[in-house]
């Protein structure tokens, strides 16, 4: 884990905990590490949710981290006093993801850690019910995030107007609510808030929910524990997940060569899933999206950072999720393929080595045309396959579907094949 090398500045807002001298002190037991870029007023409404926790307050406590926002994070935030132990951290310089998770690692007191995004919205048992499950178990990371939920908490100027009519729809649910939207100026050039601190303590905001995760049909198929699922890391999603402090620095942190959008959570979440972790997604500990504005870059940030990721784990679990972020197949579908793909070669160790080199020279390609473009034409050519390796290829794939084993590799393959 690398240091943040900018300037940052540290203010610590004493909470309820810290007023007794007599406690102990690494008396905290959970950190909170919330990292924050340009999300006010979202930012505000996470923590006014985190004020209701059921869990003890003089026992948590939250990292606020300011990555350099040119909003009015600062400001605002300045004098926020909490009951719970709050720690707020300004960088003058943009950081980026990696970096500012590792700066709010280093800050945190506590024994277990959860990661939470700055627009995430909580129930009052969601601290506790995190904690609880790493009562008897060290290795252990827990995820909400597949359960998340996306709420309308304010409307961004530049929503657009099939958003508006969403909220429109939504709100009409609560006379309240409904009165808010109706007197939001198109014109507004700031955030408009729906709800306040109020909504947020009863709960309200709840009635603004709009869709759920696509995530959702993992959960369906492999349940909370994953099983069968080939790809249980992808639940190391930083905008929700809890892990004990003393597991995640066995891996070092987040790897700071990730920079911008995109997979330094999920590049973590591999490497502590291949010392051993044990992931669980759980309902009770689900977390709510307030939708804002997402940035035009963001994909193509991402395709970068999924090539890093590549680079530093050239493994076929990373390269076959390629063929999903290219449209050739489902989730469902690549995890099928992967589990076939395992069991290939456990049955055919010695053989196919031609297969298996062109195979992995195909998925490399698929991850480098997505920094292009996420349609891919004649994949083989741009792998630079000549008739010869084509030919034989095709010849393989006939092979492996006389064995009668492994329908889902060879017929996505044979789609990549196909792409012109």
């Amino acid at each position: 884990m690398k240091k943040g090398v900018l300037r940052l500045v540290i203010n610590k807002t004493v909470g309820k905990g810290e007023t007794n001298p007599e406690k102990p002190k690494n008396h905290i037991e959970v950190s909170i590490i919330i990292p924050s870029y340009n999300k006010y007023p979202l930012n505000q409404l996470t923590l006014y949710a985190l004020e209701k926790q059921t869990f003890d307050p003089d026992k948590m406590e939250v990292i606020f981290i300011n990555d350099a926002s040119t909003d009015e994070t600062r400001k605002k935030l300045k004098s926020y006093n909490p009951p719970y132990n709050f720690k707020l951290i300004h960088f003058e310089q943009n950081q980026g993801r990696a970096k500012i998770r590792n700066a709010g690692i280093q800050a945190a007191k506590g024994d277990i850690l959860i990661f939470l995004d700055a627009e995430m919205l909580t129930k009052p048992d969601f601290v506790e019910n995190h904690f609880n499950y790493h009562k008897s178990q060290k290795n252990l990371i827990v995820s909400g995030a597949m359960f998340c939920k996306s709420v309308y908490t304010c409307i961004y100027p530049n929503f657009k107007q099939e958003q508006l009519k969403e909220i429109e729809n939504i709100t009409k649910l609560n006379s309240t609510l409904h009165t808010r939207y109706k007197n939001y100026v198109r014109t507004n050039p700031s955030p408009y808030p729906l709800i306040g601190k109020n909504e947020i303590s009863n709960q309200v905001f709840k009635n603004l929910i709009n869709r759920v995760t696509w995530f959702s049909t993992i959960i369906k198929e492999y349940g909370e524990n994953l099983s069968g699922f080939q790809f249980p890391w992808m639940a190391f999603l930083t905008g929700n997940v809890s892990i004990r402090k003393e597991l995640l620095m066995q891996t070092g942190g987040f790897d700071e060569d990730f920079v911008g959008y995109g997979y330094e959570d999920w590049e973590l979440g591999y490497r502590l899933y291949k010392v051993g972790a044990k992931y669980l997604v759980k309902k009770n500990v689900l977390s709510y999206h307030q939708e804002h504005p997402i940035g035009e870059n963001n994909w193509k940030q991402a395709m970068k950072n999924y090539n890093v990721f590549i680079r530093k784990h050239p493994d076929i679990d990373i390269l076959f999720l390629s063929l999903e972020l290219a449209r050739f197949t489902d989730v469902s579908t690549m995890n099928k393929m992967l589990s076939e793909y395992k069991l290939f070669i456990s049955r055919h160790p010695n053989e196919f080595q031609a297969f298996h080199n062109n195979l992995k020279e195909i998925l490399k390609t698929s991850a480098l045309l997505l920094q292009i473009d996420i349609r891919h034409f004649n994949v083989l050519g741009a792998a630079g396959f000549d008739s010869n390796k084509k030919e034989q290829l095709l010849n393989d794939i006939i092979t492996i579907k006389k064995l009668k084993k492994y329908p889902h590799l060879t017929h996505i393959i044979e789609k990549v094949i196909k792409s012109k």
